[in-house]
């Protein structure tokens, strides 16, 4: 039978039960109440010390989990957590609770390409006061918790929104069902593709689409595991959608040389969609491998595309604080990237209540650029992958019962 190629309610991972063993450990994790002014989004991230973590430590299973206040006025975009497996100790990173979207100043260089996914949720499932995501990987495969021996570093990151009038707070927790690595396992890794971004550029009253592709070219990519793209034949597990409040719909299209499939089309930008492994071309018979992006296999790759609304088709328009009479605020991660500015520092500057953040300058209409609160965007392809079987055939490669 096909495996099921479109998930609601799944951000990363299909929710599966996980059997619970003797030899089971469960690490619980919090972080918060933070404070999230009103009308506004704060993300934050936290560094954890968990003890007592062996080598070859497997996540059988995970909860992640965001409190829902006022009706759905405040809750979560999404929550991540990550484990850290580079050799900088504790004291390298910041402590505390600290504003840092992404967490790209969480301390040492290495984190983005040393970290390994552990749980997340993009808020899809309400269940009473909270919104919750569950899963466990199924078969063959296995997530780990990176470890030196005698524990092990996690990283929380939280991005809530507050669209009430009044202050309010985010809290947020993580459950860890932990086991040691069973023999055989094929261990997961994420890979971000977010190229797509740089080029969000969308006037006041416009609409724009965004694309970039994925291949399996060993390109230099630092926003994954290994900060690199893999670099030859991989099988693909999940590949999901990632947009914010502006974004209309998300297509993911597989292609080569002389064939292209959709593999998936997702208009909701608040509950990711997620393609479950599957064959790529109809043609073959061969589930979820993505083959090395060459000539001799027709240059196979993923395409993702976002499309945007900025004032128009139902979605509100961007407003941010003027910086100079008679331009418009807000710079595309290209043009920022020209000029020496920082892709996080290049949207425009939210004007707050009554303009209370533009410091006597008027609050007009903005750009919609890349940026990391939900007011501005993104355009990005999260994909979970892993090693096929060698010397077995295609159909075999990826095989995960």
């Amino acid at each position: 039978m096909r495996a099921l190629r479109r998930l609601a309610g799944a951000v990363l991972v299909l929710a599966i039960a996980a059997p619970v063993g003797a030899r089971d450990r469960i690490v619980k994790l919090r972080m918060g109440p933070f404070r999230v002014e009103a009308k506004r989004d704060r993300e934050v991230c936290q560094v954890v010390r968990v003890p007592k973590i062996p080598p070859n430590t497997a996540v059988v299973s995970w909860e992640a989990r965001s409190r829902i206040k006022r009706h759905g006025q405040v809750a979560s975009h999404h929550l991540v957590s990550y484990g850290y497996d580079g050799t900088a100790p504790l004291g390298a990173f910041r402590k505390g609770i600290f504003d840092d979207p992404g967490c790209v100043d969480i301390g040492p260089s290495d984190f983005f390409a040393r970290r390994t996914f552990l749980a997340g949720s993009g808020g899809e499932l309400a269940k009473g006061n909270w919104t919750v995501s569950r899963a466990a990987m199924p078969g063959k495969l296995a997530q780990l918790l990176p470890s030196d021996g005698t524990g092990a570093i996690v990283v929380l990151n939280s991005h809530y929104f507050n669209t009430s009038s009044k202050a309010s707070t985010g809290f947020i927790e993580v459950a860890l069902r932990l086991a040691p690595l069973q023999p055989g396992k094929k261990i997961l890794r994420q890979v971000i593709h977010l190229g797509a971004s740089a080029d969000i550029m969308v006037p006041p009253g416009g609409t724009q689409t965004v694309t970039s592709t994925f291949q399996a070219d060993g390109a230099p990519n630092p926003a994954s595991e290994q900060g690199a793209n893999p670099s030859g034949d991989v099988c693909l597990f999940t590949l999901s959608t990632h947009m914010h409040k502006r974004g209309t719909r998300f297509t993911v299209d597989y292609e080569d040389a002389t064939f292209t499939r959709q593999l998936l089309d997702w208009p909701d930008y608040l509950h990711p969609g997620t393609w479950l492994i599957d064959s790529l071309r109809e043609d073959e018979n061969a589930p979820g491998l993505l083959r090395a992006y060459t000539a001799e296999n027709g240059f196979p790759r993923i395409r993702y595309a976002c499309h945007y609304a900025n004032g128009v088709d139902g979605k509100e328009m961007k407003t941010g604080c003027q910086d100079t009479p008679g331009v418009t605020p807000g710079k595309s991660g290209v043009e920022a990237t020209a000029l020496g500015i920082p892709a996080n520092e290049a949207h425009a500057k939210p004007c707050g209540n009554d303009a209370v953040n533009c410091a006597g300058a008027p609050c007009v209409d903005a750009n919609l650029v890349f940026g990391p609160l939900s007011d501005d965007d993104m355009c990005v392809l999260t994909a979970l992958v892993f090693d096929p079987t060698p010397g077995v055939p295609a159909d075999r490669a990826c095989a995960i019962y």
